[in-house]
């Protein structure tokens, strides 16, 4: 059962994300219609931690909405590992033209495919793994916990685009990430304070290009 602040807490999120952007009603319906759907089957899909199902508008809404002033929702996105659309589906809600939500589960991927009508804007479900999708590329990847910053960029490079960016919600661990990911990448990079966890941070990433080793004589 949710607790008696959970529309107060909808509430206030909802007057953040009009700091944000221009929030319109049509976008706010979709955003409620989006996480009563969440809620109505995270039993079956376990799409985020029953611990933060009452705090499911901060804790998720909220968390992937604030990196929309990062990014240009003219470009082409990729959400990888999206799960059940945290962020690209609140993105997609929120203004961003094209995304594409890559996600292996089929499960999930049926959740995507289902809920993809709440945004007026063009949204591409991919259900498969990101080793096994080919001849994509992106301006802008975004992801959420799905792996560590090494990791993500292997998963990367081969999608994006030259002057493309990332954009990722990372947690505690993120400065650690960073010194592995410069034994085999270079890039140049910004953080951003997470405003829902004093132990997140966003990274963009900007450059990315692997380090090319040395051959032996």
């Amino acid at each position: 059962m949710l607790h008696t602040n959970f529309i107060a807490e909808k509430q206030q999120v909802i007057a953040s994300l009009q700091q944000i952007l221009p929030l319109t009603n049509q976008q706010e319906n979709a955003l409620e219609d989006y996480v009563k759907a969440i809620i109505k089957e995270n039993n079956n899909f376990n799409f985020i931690g029953k611990s933060t199902i009452n705090n499911i508008w901060h804790r998720h809404i909220l968390d992937c909405a604030q990196i929309l002033p990062l990014i240009d929702c003219q470009k082409r996105i990729a959400d990888f590992g999206s799960g059940c659309g945290l962020p690209g589906l609140v993105l997609s809600i929120l203004g961003a033209k094209e995304i594409h939500l890559i996600e292996k589960s089929f499960r999930k991927s049926e959740f995507l495919k289902k809920y993809r009508c709440l945004s007026p804007n063009k949204v591409i479900v991919h259900q498969n793994m990101l080793e096994q999708i080919n001849n994509f590329s992106f301006d802008i990847i975004v992801s959420r916990a799905l792996a560590s910053l090494p990791k993500l960029f292997t998963y990367v490079e081969k999608f994006l685009m030259p002057n493309g960016c990332c954009v990722f919600l990372k947690g505690k661990s993120l400065q650690q990430e960073i010194q592995l990911a410069k034994q085999e990448f270079s890039f140049d990079y910004k953080l951003i304070s997470s405003i829902t966890s004093q132990e997140s941070n966003i990274i963009c990433i900007y450059n990315l290009k692997r380090i090319a080793k040395n051959k032996s004589a």
